[in-house]
């Protein structure tokens, strides 16, 4: 499935990729995301035991250049819960200015809420990663707690923020405030 936005299309990950978001993940851009793969064979495996986990992970293009890379993992049907993550722009001078972060968040927030139907997004931003903690709550997430020594970084355990946000949030307050924005940086 693809999704497409006017400066931003979500294809999704495919192990041909596997180079260009080992790089992504090892840059100091992604210092608050799990580190697993160390190599690009690794990384080709860990797309593909992805895939076949349920997980939807997608390519961020803007203006038809890879650029970053975000998913949507523990698809609960049931429970009508999804955890977005894995959020990175990895080619921030191609990016630049462009709107192109609060774009993908846009179209996948609406897929999420929209087609899949889900009542909640729910994840979780290492302490340490004030800056997304900061927009989330700006987006309208709400704070649910802080698990303590959660994850192993770097051979240290750290504390992890949990964050969620419902339908009826994001139409009252995520989706609107996405679209100022993208207005407003466009």
């Amino acid at each position: 499935m693809i999704l497409n936005g006017n400066i931003v299309r979500l294809r999704p990950l495919v192990e041909d990729d596997a180079e260009i978001t080992l790089r992504w993940r090892q840059s100091d851009r992604a210092r608050f995301l799990k580190r697993t793969p160390k190599t690009v064979q690794q990384q080709r495996e860990w797309i593909v035991s992805r895939a076949t986990l349920g997980d939807l992970n997608f390519v961020i293009e803007y203006l038809g250049t890879p650029v970053g890379a975000i998913s949507i993992v523990d698809i609960n049907r049931e429970y009508r819960r999804c955890e977005m993550g894995r959020e990175l722009i990895g080619e921030r001078e191609i990016a630049g200015t462009a709107p192109v972060v609060w774009e993908t968040e846009l179209l996948l927030c609406d897929y999420i809420f929209g087609e899949l139907g889900m009542h909640q997004i729910h994840g979780d931003v290492m302490v340490e990663n004030t800056g997304m903690i900061k927009v989330r709550m700006y987006l309208g997430y709400h704070q649910d707690g802080i698990l303590r020594d959660f994850y192993v970084y770097d051979g240290v355990y750290k504390d992890t923020v949990l964050l969620s946000l419902m339908d009826s949030e994001y139409q009252s307050v995520c989706r609107p405030t996405l679209k100022r924005l993208i207005d407003f940086c466009s």
